[in-house]
């Protein structure tokens, strides 16, 4: 175990002290980073996600209100 004396260790854990709180402060600054990606993440999403309902819309329509797009027909035996 070591030993130091009192001023060293107090200068020491002054230092230790003050990175532990730019560190804290980095990966606050982190996180917020993040938060606001994965914000942008989900709005990007959500807008792809109605353009894809939009475009089966359009399709739907296109093909006078079948059910199913044509390419996605299914083809059922003896009927």
């Amino acid at each position: 175990m070591l030993a130091y004396p009192v001023a060293e260790a107090e200068t020491l854990l002054e230092s230790k002290l003050a990175t532990a709180q730019q560190s804290l402060e980095n990966c606050e600054e982190d996180l917020d980073f993040l938060r606001e990606q994965i914000t942008t993440l989900e709005v990007a999403t959500a807008r792809l996600y109605n353009w894809e309902v939009t475009m089966k819309r359009k399709e739907k329509a296109e093909n006078g209100g079948d059910d199913e797009p044509a390419d996605q027909k299914k083809i059922l035996p003896n009927g």
